[in-house]
């Protein structure tokens, strides 16, 4: 007994020097000098990122209007309640659900056709012989990355548009793509154009993780497959595929906990073309957008519906990594 005691004290002394904070210590006195670096850009993080995280009490208001009192005062004006919350599912409801229904059929469409094609075009960039030809072809693929999206979005709008547009001008049409009702009432592309901008932009930079991890595979391995008279596809199947397994599980959880946001700069420069996208085909990016500061100012709303989407999406976050944790072994931690 007293040599178990002895042993568990030991052990517990041991665990106290080896613990997270001391680990933490000894390595501030260890690299202290190089630390005085990351002083800068923690403080901005830390005044950007986190400081302005109190406004989310503004959330738990039955009303927060700034032109009445200083921010930070009236945010501590004791209105307290839950009111914001249940105008998402009540008053507010069916714009809510609207704006919802946008966003998940947008980002569900993408998961399933716009996910797969950074790794179907790194697959086939690795196919290509010749490296210097390769990274020619990956350059040109991440060159739209680099641009804004109103540069994005007028391209191809002068593409799309029905006067002197280059679609029409090529097949001697007169058709208006950004019309409410182009394949009758309510139908229209304003779902394709958000996805195929979307895929168009983000493609080819999206492609660099996937195409670094294939060529870092041992070439050995491609050889011994062939040598057993694997094909190209047996060998993407059965070798290329599970070996960046890792980053295609990363890329599935980021796109699985960002599946409540298609981007508020694309959508709002899309919504531009047409009133009617506005009204009918909002997304929870400009749903947000619009409460906040073009219906009234609504600022305490605004912030309950930001905090909700968060919260979704670290659930989102959560659960999809316990998934690809339990079946595919990887996941972000």
């Amino acid at each position: 007994m007293t040599l178990t005691k002895s042993y568990r004290k030991k052990e517990a002394a041991r665990i106290r020097r080896t613990g997270y904070w001391h680990r933490t210590w000894t390595k501030l006195k260890k690299y202290g000098s190089i630390y005085w670096f990351v002083l800068p850009a923690a403080a901005l993080a830390l005044f950007f990122g986190y400081v302005p995280l109190i406004f989310l009490l503004a959330a738990f208001k039955t009303s927060y209007n700034p032109a009445i009192n200083p921010p930070l005062v009236e945010l501590f004006v004791p209105n307290w309640s839950t009111v914001q919350f249940t105008k998402i599912f009540g008053d507010n409801s069916e714009a809510f659900f609207l704006a919802l229904k946008n966003t998940l059929v947008i980002n569900l469409i993408k998961l399933v056709f716009v996910f797969p094609l950074p790794i179907i075009l790194a697959i086939m960039l690795s196919e290509v012989k010749s490296q210097t030809l390769a990274k020619l072809f990956l350059i040109i693929f991440c060159l739209p990355n680099f641009l804004s999206w109103p540069t994005v979005v007028g391209i191809w709008q002068n593409f799309f548009r029905l006067q002197n547009g280059v679609l029409n001008n090529l097949f001697g049409a007169q058709v208006n793509y950004f019309s409410a009702d182009l394949f009758g009432e309510g139908r229209n592309l304003f779902k394709f154009f958000a996805i195929f901008f979307d895929a168009w932009k983000g493609t080819g930079w999206n492609c660099i993780m996937y195409y670094t991890a294939i060529m870092s595979i041992d070439k050995s391995y491609y050889e011994a497959a062939e040598l057993d008279g694997a094909s190209k596809v047996k060998q993407i199947v059965h070798l290329t595929l599970p070996s960046i397994f890792s980053i295609i599980a990363l890329m599935f959880i980021m796109n699985i906990t960002y599946i409540l946001s298609c981007g508020f700069e694309e959508i709002n420069l899309l919504a531009n073309w047409n009133p009617y996208f506005v009204e009918h085909e909002t997304t929870l990016d400009y749903y947000l957008y619009y409460v906040a500061l073009r219906q009234n100012g609504q600022y305490a709303f605004a912030t309950a519906l930001g905090l909700f989407n968060s919260t979704v999406s670290l659930i989102f976050m959560l659960g999809g990594n316990k998934i690809c944790r339990k079946f595919l072994n990887r996941g972000l931690w």
